[in-house]
């Protein structure tokens, strides 16, 4: 039965690693500060650089579906923006840049579209048909969670879904097993598409440069949170949400009396309390971290560094991402760890996380800030490393060859995906409805006691008589 529960979930927990202002943060405390003005692109510099990296692309819609983002999102980089009216620092640029992928929502509301009239395909029940239901292994088609997918990253195989795995070894927890989030790949996509900016000798190269560098940024600073690198993260979530679950059936008598909660409703609900409330947590007290330098990352080389750095990064935040999850369920608050009738923390609507921490757990809330700005850190020396290793590439090759090797990992990484993506919409059925009906069982059971119970008395009484 354990086993059952887990399988039939489909993880939705919310997708963005960092709050935007820490994405920001680390951005610009980690490198050194450029006060050089850029210049912002203009529409003929966008749709030159649209052909240097993709030439069947006719527009933006075009390019952006290709790279595996939102196509009716105004993204920054291939569409204008109000962030271009004017000149700003290249310091300025990055740090913004970072937090772009959040703010631009380019990996929300992944749909598939009509090539011609780009409206959302429909599914066999009328609902929106996924680009790619994969996506759905991480969140829903649409809000925050729909990010999910781009803004993950988990452990290289095998992974499971028996939930004694989720026990004895979270990081490799998966429903399905199969699951995959393109975090890192991301990561290296960016990394790319800055290189072919680099040498495209275009007015804003250096523009469009520090943008997807701050992209890139953006992925791999997500993968230092280390809950981003656990798609559940501990079994005491599933627990708990089997509990409440089944006690909610015996309080309305199965959904007689009032309303029944699934096992996942719950259990996403548990997951998503603690994930924003401890990212809300972390980013009020923050503070300015010192960053202090470490060589650990330079030794990753390579072609693909972008990947091979996030791919390390996963490795050991994937260690302690369980550990941050279960400090946070430790001295979180009644209300969070109730999925039924506690409450749905929300910051966006005023929710502030000091409200729903119990402070008396300082052991336990010191260990959880230890944590956090270890994976700080590590987000900052991954980034320099990055640069270092951008800036190397950059001077040393030949800037011809720098771009057509850059598309070309560009093009082997997203033709087969979009091949593999088609095959799953091909075998795609729709979910069913979630709202739960009335389980008989609970009504039945309870007449079946009232009677004996009835009967019994009766029985007593007539005997007595």
């Amino acid at each position: 039965m354990m086993r059952a529960f887990a399988i039939v979930l489909a993880i939705s927990a919310p997708a963005s690693a960092y709050n935007e202002a820490i994405h920001a943060l680390i951005t610009r405390t980690a490198l050194p500060q450029r006060e050089v003005l850029v210049q912002p692109p203009t529409q003929a510099d966008l749709d030159a650089f649209r052909a240097l990296v993709c030439k069947t692309c006719k527009d933006a819609w075009q390019l952006k579906e290709f790279l595996m983002l939102d196509p009716a999102a105004r993204v920054h980089g291939f569409d204008l923006t109000p962030d271009d009216a004017t000149p700003m620092t290249a310091t300025e640029l990055l740090a913004r840049a970072s937090r772009w992928p959040d703010d631009d929502e380019r990996n929300r509301h992944r749909y598939l579209r009509d090539a011609k009239t780009h409206e959302i395909v429909k599914a066999s029940d009328g609902s929106p048909m996924p680009y790619d239901p994969a996506t759905l292994d991480f969140g829903s088609l649409t809000g925050t969670t729909s990010q999910g997918h781009a803004h993950y990253g988990l452990v290289d195989g095998p992974l499971s879904d028996d939930p004694s795995v989720l026990k004895t070894d979270p990081a490799r927890f998966a429903v399905p097993p199969t699951a995959h989030a393109y975090g890192a790949e991301f990561a290296q996509l960016y990394t790319d598409l800055a290189l072919i900016a680099a040498n495209s000798g275009l007015p804003s190269a250096q523009w469009l440069t520090l943008t997807f560098e701050g992209a890139a940024f953006h992925h791999l600073e997500d993968l230092a949170n280390q809950i981003h690198t656990v798609q559940v993260g501990i079994y005491e979530f599933f627990q708990s949400a089997f509990i409440q679950s089944k006690l909610q059936d015996v309080k309305t008598l199965g959904g007689l009396f009032g309303e029944r909660k699934s096992l996942k409703q719950i259990g996403l609900r548990l997951i998503a309390n603690h994930h924003l409330m401890s990212e809300d947590l972390f980013a009020k007290h923050v503070g300015t971290p010192q960053m202090p330098p470490d060589a650990g990352f330079d030794a990753i080389s390579g072609p693909q560094f972008g990947l091979a750095l996030a791919k390390a990064l996963i490795a050991q935040s994937s260690r302690e991402g369980p550990d941050v999850y279960r400090l946070a369920w430790h001295f979180s608050t009644p209300t969070l760890r109730d999925g039924v009738n506690g409450h749905e923390y929300d910051g966006d609507k005023g929710d502030d996380p000091d409200d729903f921490v119990d402070h008396s757990k300082r052991a336990e809330i010191d260990q959880f800030y230890a944590l956090e700005l270890r994976g700080v850190r590590r987000a900052a020396n991954v980034l320099r490393a990055w640069q270092r290793r951008f800036d190397a590439e950059h001077e040393r090759a030949d800037p011809a060859l720098l771009k057509r090797v850059a598309v070309e990992r560009i093009d082997a990484l997203l033709v087969p995906y979009h091949e593999q993506a088609a095959k799953r919409r091909a075998s795609y059925r729709p979910a069913r409805d979630e709202r739960l009906g009335v389980a008989w069982g609970y009504p039945v059971a309870a007449a079946v006691l009232l009677a004996t119970a009835f009967g019994l008395i009766w029985a007593r009484l007539s005997k007595r008589s």
